[in-house]
């Protein structure tokens, strides 16, 4: 990726980066229970990006769900029997992303975005209508 949309992805990954150092120093949030923030914010900028791009709902979701599952165990060990259920999980959420995308395609571009195509390819040249002869 080049240009703004690799500053934008680097500049959330780095933000989330420090802040979750800051938290881990400040005794706040820890490291290892929350890595998958970084997957967030690289859905949030790959969103910001595109916003009918089905990847970022997926990197964003899966990190969400590892996110909420980490939490879960590190505060409240009874829900690590939960923790199998995370990839079943996963697959659920990205198969109703898939149904989602079907029913709802991306609406197509207004005509002033539209890519500019040779209207005339194939067809012959009119002659400039010559009302004097």
């Amino acid at each position: 990726m080049k240009g703004k949309k690799g500053q934008l992805i680097a500049g959330l990954v780095l933000l989330t980066v420090g802040s979750l150092f800051i938290l881990d120093r400040l005794i706040i949030l820890e490291v290892y229970t929350s890595w998958p923030l970084i997957m967030v914010a690289v859905g949030v900028a790959l969103f910001l990006l595109n916003p009918h791009s089905l990847a970022s709902w997926i990197v964003g979701g899966i990190g969400v769900i590892f996110f909420v599952v980490n939490f879960g165990i590190a505060f409240f060990p009874e829900v690590e029997a939960w923790s199998d259920l995370i990839w079943p999980t996963i697959l659920v959420i990205i198969g109703i992303l898939l149904l989602y995308r079907y029913y709802h395609p991306p609406s197509p571009l207004p005509p002033a975005q539209r890519p500019k195509q040779e209207e005339q390819a194939g067809k012959p040249e009119e002659p400039p209508n010559s009302a004097g002869s």
